[in-house]
């Protein structure tokens, strides 16, 4: 079974039944148990896998949705874009059922279609979900591209950008956005990344007075465009080529290693390691590998948690998110000392409709092992919950200690892609290919 197929299998491994809706409005909770999900998410994973040296080894684009229950595989050209599928811009009256759901290309106006059309005949209609905080990883890397080229100064950013990306700071955000607004550089942000052939990451519609007003539609990314982002972030400027752009060129980061280095430091230190890893709960690997499992977590990618957010004393991982405390309540120091053996670099993102993550998995040991990236955009925020939860009249994410900020099939798709990355290399190892 190839790549794609595999992680079609793992879609639809997901358990549906597990996945309760608390509705449409916010802070309006339904009598007595939240109902099952009534339809298929909108849900968008890609994965690829690199060698020993970063180099491209296979890479696999699925979606599932309403209209496709049971998955579609992607089909990707040698750009790795997709072939099959026409991607439209999130309406969230569209998803609540408060305007026509659109099933097929013919339908779709052109203001609701995100990047270019596919060539020959499209196969589906896919709805992309806001990216979260997740947009906050395209731009750190134009605001690190602007400073390469000296039209911003790094000690201008330098506190704001660590802030963004470790804990998604929301503040920090909008003051970069408006740094990047008072430069007048946010309209050549999106053109860099059309030119790059990542056309589908846009980061539009923002206030140039404030850097907020973040809308649903005009802030978008899909998950392969992320994932070739990341992968162009962890190149070396001296490697193989990586895909072509649309005018022919190679794609070459603008960062000098400083800069990348600051960049992979930082998503190095995530926070939030609680969507395809719940490492924050000490709980990842193989069912066997679990010293004890918090109730209702599911393990996740086995990530180390970075040191700076364990607690000392207790080995509880805390820290603050705009001055407001965050303690998962399990000591992790076991699960980081045995069981976390990969670094995961990455950003996650979460609102009441949407969660996202995506982000590098390295061994831990070696930096020469082989390595992936994976990147998943749904509409599954802390609007849905597990079975536990469904009856409560308040939102797990808000729990202290212990915040379970998503429906805990996320992490359990997480380990399933990581078992199965891992089995793929072993796989190729033992074949004698190189890695």
């Amino acid at each position: 079974m190839d790549l794609a197929q595999q992680l079609r299998a793992a879609l639809r491994d997901i358990r549906w039944k597990r996945i309760h809706d608390f509705g449409p409005e916010e802070d309006v909770f339904p009598e007595g148990q939240a109902p099952v999900l009534s339809e298929r998410p909108n849900l968008d994973l890609a994965v690829m896998a690199l060698d020993g040296d970063g180099s491209f080894l296979d890479a696999a684009n699925v979606i599932l949705s309403r209209d496709q229950p049971r998955g579609l595989i992607s089909k990707l050209d040698a750009d790795l874009s997709s072939t099959n599928i026409t991607w439209q811009r999130w309406n969230q009256k569209r998803w609540d059922g408060a305007r026509p759901w659109i099933s097929t290309p013919e339908e779709l106006p052109a203001r609701e279609q995100l990047g270019h059309s596919p060539s020959g005949t499209s196969e589906a209609v896919f709805m992309s979900p806001y990216p979260a905080s997740l947009f906050k990883l395209p731009l750190a890397f134009c605001l690190l591209e602007e400073t390469s080229a000296g039209r911003i100064a790094f000690p201008d950013i330098r506190t704001k950008l660590r802030q963004m990306l470790t804990v998604s700071s929301n503040q920090a955000t909008r003051d970069l956005l408006k740094t990047l607004h008072d430069n007048e550089r946010i309209g050549a942000m999106n053109r860099r990344f059309k030119r790059l052939g990542l056309d589908t990451i846009q980061i539009e519609g923002t206030d140039p007075d404030t850097g907020g007003n973040w809308n649903v539609g005009e802030i978008t990314m899909t998950s392969m465009d992320t994932a070739k982002l990341l992968w162009l972030i962890q190149s070396d400027s001296a490697a193989a080529p990586l895909w072509m752009q649309p005018n022919g060129k190679q794609p070459r980061s603008k960062l000098n290693s400083k800069e990348q280095r600051t960049l992979l430091k930082h998503l190095g230190n995530q926070a939030f390691s609680e969507t395809l890893s719940t490492a924050n709960f000490g709980v990842g690997g193989n069912s066997s590998d679990i010293f004890k499992t918090p109730a209702n977590i599911e393990p996740g990618i086995p990530s180390l948690v970075p040191d700076k957010y364990i607690d000392s004393i207790t080995g509880e991982v805390a820290f603050k998110y705009e001055g407001f405390p965050i303690n998962y309540g399990e000591d992790v120091r076991p699960y980081n000392n045995t069981i976390a053996r990969k670094e995961f670099l990455h950003k996650t993102g979460l609102t009441y409709n949407f969660g996202s993550d995506a982000g590098i998995i390295r061994n831990s040991e070696s930096d020469a092992n082989p390595s992936y990236i994976i990147s998943y955009i749904g509409n599954l925020g802390f609007r849905y919950t597990d079975p536990a939860f469904a009856d409560r009249k308040s939102y797990p994410v808000y729990d202290d200690p212990g915040p379970i900020a998503y429906v805990q099939e996320i992490p359990r798709l997480g380990n399933t892609v990581d078992q199965l990355m891992d089995d793929l290399f072993s796989k190729l190892s033992g074949s004698g290919d190189v890695l």
